[in-house]
């Protein structure tokens, strides 16, 4: 069994890692960070919302 190691350096209020996809805060705008699985998301701005984007 593997242990998935979570290196995001941005979480959310409940302390978890954001996903591409979520909703951002507006504190986090702009803001570069990594998914639970290593990949590097941004919040940045689609349609109306800021979402975590893959960046």
């Amino acid at each position: 069994m593997t242990i998935a190691t979570e290196t995001c350096s941005i979480r959310s209020n409940a302390g978890n890692c954001y996903q591409a996809g979520q909703f951002c805060r507006n504190a986090d705008h702009g803001a570069v960070t990594t998914a639970s699985g290593g990949a590097r998301i941004k919040c940045a701005p689609i349609g109306n919302s800021w979402r975590w984007t893959y960046a």
